[in-house]
């Protein structure tokens, strides 16, 4: 009843006042000590098991240029008990094409015709417009508007979008290197 009555507070104020009763809400979370029931009991089954279930394929990459443009698909995924939407996409599986991808054009730029040297990525930073629930079509579109070599090391930087045939939306920010 409480937290409902904070609930709909935090609703009817302004900004201002909603941070204000947000960060009163955050102080009121009493200490408190998990053990392995209640720590099972709070864990998403997907970060547990499901990660662990799936994979992906790339299916075709152009280059052109700085361009980037692919197409993916997931080859086993794991559904959530508590997504009543079915599949979605993951940031792991997200993260995991891209870097891929980003390992891939870096070699071909750097003229390399086989995975000849590391690829590290440094930064990455996602946002997620909507999600993305169709697997078998996967859209991926990589600008990497900012390339430089220091020494022996090419540095890159790459604007992208993840989509997919009903709607779905990431977008991500990397940051990479080849060694």
């Amino acid at each position: 009843m409480l937290f409902t009555a904070r609930v709909k507070a935090f609703r009817a104020c302004t900004r201002y006042k909603c941070d204000l009763i947000l960060e009163l809400m955050m102080n009121d979370i009493p200490h408190t000590q998990l053990g392995a029931e209640d720590i099972a009991a709070l864990s998403s089954a997907y970060i547990d098991k499901g990660v662990k279930q799936e994979s992906w394929k790339i299916q075709e990459v152009t280059i052109d240029g700085n361009m980037l443009t692919a197409s993916a698909s997931m080859t086993s995924y794991f559904i959530s008990p508590t997504d009543p939407g079915g599949f979605h996409l993951s940031i792991f599986c997200s993260q995991e094409i891209l870097s891929q991808l980003a390992n891939i054009y870096l070699h071909v730029a750097a003229g390399l015709k086989t995975k000849s040297r590391e690829s590290w990525m440094r930064e990455c930073t996602f946002t997620y417009r909507d999600v993305i629930r169709d697997g078998e079509n996967i859209r991926v579109e990589m600008d990497f508007y900012r390339q430089k070599w220091m020494g022996g090391t090419l540095i890159a930087r790459a604007k992208c979008r993840l989509t997919d045939s009903k709607g779905g939306l990431f977008e991500a920010h990397l940051n990479g290197m080849l060694r």
